[in-house]
């Protein structure tokens, strides 16, 4: 009983410092992606993932540390205090789109340990200050996968 409800107390302490989560309940009304790299308006992968998908995109930031891979040429967010600048995005088709997101980012439900990234839920301050929820796709720097990545803090 100790254990399970230190648990859950830690858990809650995670979720509020760092403002992720992935629990079921609250994912259910989720219907944005917070993007930060490749995927931005601006860069090469919107062209081929998101062109002419998105309903919706406005300027945000969440916490956290963004890097960039070395060793293979894009960035990775972990969680941490810093600010980190994006686009949160809304879709014509959102399930649709997020299924295409999960391949690009090689995000497979269940599978958190071994992913490249996970997809999680956090907080997303938007220019006005308010603040919504979206998945993002936080890197995941304990999967094999990644173990001999090189990250250099941006």
């Amino acid at each position: 009983m100790k254990k399970i409800l230190l648990g859950t107390l830690l858990s809650a302490l995670i979720l509020t410092l760092t403002g992720c989560s992935t629990s079921k309940d609250e994912t259910e009304n989720i219907d944005k992606v917070f993007v930060y790299g490749s995927l931005r308006s601006d860069m090469f992968n919107y062209d081929v993932y998101l062109d002419g998908k998105v309903k919706e995109n406005k300027k945000a930031t969440v916490k956290g540390e963004l890097f960039h891979l070395d060793n293979k040429g894009y960035p990775a967010v972990v969680p941490g205090d810093r600010e980190v600048i994006g686009e949160l995005m809304s879709f014509e088709d959102f399930e649709s789109t997020l299924k295409e997101l999960d391949e690009l980012e090689a995000y497979v439900e269940g599978e958190e340990n071994e992913n490249e990234y996970n997809r999680k839920v956090i907080d997303v301050t938007l220019e006005d200050g308010s603040i919504e929820k979206a998945y993002y796709y936080e890197y995941n720097p304990s999967a094999d996968y990644n173990k001999d990545d090189k990250l250099i803090e941006v």
